[in-house]
């Protein structure tokens, strides 16, 4: 039942965030949000020093959450093994 549950919250807490972001993209300026001007163009330098630090903060998470996600599905140990 608890996976149940925490899949109901996860699909919550999704289906929330959903509306809580629509009205951003639903704005009208004069000045529209272009998704790759935050991308650098060829020839431009990139930042290799940001991106080896989001590589490595990306990769402790998954880390800590898969072992995170491991640990719960391990069974319980009896305490009355000797």
């Amino acid at each position: 039942m608890k996976f149940f549950t925490r899949a109901a919250a996860a699909i919550t807490a999704a289906f929330i965030s959903l509306f809580i972001a629509v009205p951003a993209f639903a704005q009208e300026e004069v000045e529209k949000f272009n998704p790759a001007d935050q991308f650098s163009a060829a020839g431009q330098p990139v930042n290799t020093v940001a991106i080896l630090i989001t590589g490595a903060v990306v990769l402790i998470v998954v880390l800590l959450l898969a072992g995170w996600l491991s640990n719960m599905f391990k069974p319980a140990a009896s305490k009355t093994e000797a």
